[in-house]
């Protein structure tokens, strides 16, 4: 264990410590973004892209998107057009889930839900389906797609439903690659998610792996958890993956962990400390099977509300109290207000600086999560469309930032009170290197360099 102390939050906290991290290499690290109470996605956006967020999580169903045939949802096709237009300028990229099936629920419209996967009449309007989502969606370079979200949860053990799914999979996943290809002449990873249980349960497991045999990556969403929605042991991590690997052994057939997840209830018998050790674990696993997990996805950055988990628990069928306590406390940091990090997102932090995972500009390695929050910092560096000069907690003061050419050149000045973070955007700017100063009460409390590309 290595004690660290962050100066300026008055915060004491153990950070946990596993030896030979590996660099980063070309693996990928996914966020799923939520918002706390104060409904602000942009700072939420930014806590994720300071724990080095590469591409962000989203799943939509079938049913959510297209409610009837050809009766698309006007708010859904608003949000695919945000999404085209805010994560391509900060160079991040999606995990895209788009789910006929969700978990233990058929998600298709309603005129389909009589018939089986593998009707021409389903293909045929799932392609339609996907020409939609691409036309909308020109601009997001996506690091996979998953059709279809823990099906193994519906389909339990029925080895035609399985087949059926899989002749489907085998229909509409040369036409989203075509599509991919067309818009980034780059080819498009295409699987199905499963539960880490069903990979690797005795029964389900051979059918959702005869599912997988034609995917590009083996998609898979684990939670450890025991009966009654109990928290497994944080150290359970490993040997559980492992076994995992033990049923996809050949490492040119990817693991993507869609999503990964821990609770900090006390009723589901968890804690913010077991949490932050779970990630722990997840890191050295990571690094153990590093030549087969090449995609993680942290589920969730931030708590979702009482509100949001009881509607949840009325969409699964499920009110049990831990069920919904295991639900709403999956985030790293909280919900009320503008919300707190809690101990894991810190060790998240911890754990990528020491593999050195993203650009950190810590002066001191023994504050490792220091800089994250304490000193102002820009992301993305370099950037293509907007940056951020981050600060990480509350500041009481009026900030001035000044931009600077290669010749010294005051070509831009943002004055801001109280900030969390400063938006800093290329429009106007040629491509190139600048220089940036932030001063408050007359004296100069930052000063660095910005590239835009």
């Amino acid at each position: 264990m290595k004690p660290i102390i962050l100066t300026g939050i008055c915060l004491l906290l153990t950070v946990y410590t596993l030896r030979g991290q590996l660099p980063k290499g070309d693996r990928i690290l996914g966020w799923h973004i939520d918002m706390a109470e104060n409904n602000k996605y942009d700072s939420a956006f930014m806590y994720a892209a300071f724990a080095c967020m590469e591409s962000v999580h989203f799943t939509f169903t079938w049913s959510e998107i297209e409610p009837r045939i050809n009766n698309y949802n006007p708010e859904f096709i608003e949000y695919l057009d945000i999404i085209n237009i805010y994560y391509p300028q900060f160079g991040i990229k999606t995990e895209l889930q788009i789910s006929p099936i969700n978990t233990n629920r058929l998600e298709v419209p309603e005129e389909l839900t009589d018939i089986n996967f593998d009707n021409p009449e389903m293909i045929a309007r799932f392609k339609k389906l996907l020409d939609t989502v691409f036309s909308h969606i020109g601009n997001v370079e996506i690091v996979a797609l998953d059709i279809g979200n823990e099906s193994d949860v519906y389909l339990g053990t029925n080895s035609e439903q399985y087949r059926q799914l899989g002749t489907f999979l085998d229909s509409v996943t040369p036409h989203a690659q075509h599509l991919y290809k067309q818009l980034h002449d780059e080819e498009l990873k295409v699987g199905t998610t499963f539960t880490f249980e069903g990979l690797t349960d005795p029964a389900k497991g051979p059918l959702c792996k005869q599912v997988n045999q034609n995917r590009d990556i083996v998609a898979v969403t684990y939670y450890p958890l025991d009966h009654g929605f109990i928290m497994k042991p944080p150290e359970v991590v490993i040997p559980d993956i492992e076994r995992l690997i033990d049923w996809y052994p050949d490492d040119s057939k990817p693991v993507y962990f869609v999503e990964i997840g821990y609770s900090t209830s006390k009723l589901c018998n968890s804690n913010e400390e077991k949490q932050a050790r779970f990630y722990q674990y997840v890191f050295k696993a990571w690094d153990t099977f590093y030549d087969h997990i090449k995609y993680l996805t942290i589920f969730k950055l931030t708590d979702w509300s009482q509100e949001t988990v009881e509607a949840m628990g009325q969409y699964y069928g499920l009110n049990n109290p831990a069920f919904l306590e295991y639900l709403r406390t999956l985030g790293v940091r909280t919900w009320a207000g503008n919300g707190t990090n809690k101990l894991a997102y810190y060790q998240i932090v911890h754990e990528l600086e020491s593999r050195s995972w993203c650009s950190f500009s810590s002066a001191d390695e023994n504050l490792a999560i220091r800089p994250k929050i304490c000193t102002p910092v820009v992301f993305p560096n370099p950037a293509k469309g907007v940056a951020m000069l981050f600060f990480g907690n509350n500041n009481e003061n009026r900030y001035i930032l000044k931009l600077f050419d290669n010749n010294g050149k005051r070509i831009r000045t943002i004055h801001q009170e109280n900030p969390r973070f400063i938006i800093i955007e290329r429009k106007g700017l040629e491509k190139g290197t600048y220089f940036y100063q932030l001063t408050t009460n007359h004296k100069i409390v930052n000063t660095g360099k910005l590239q835009f590309m």
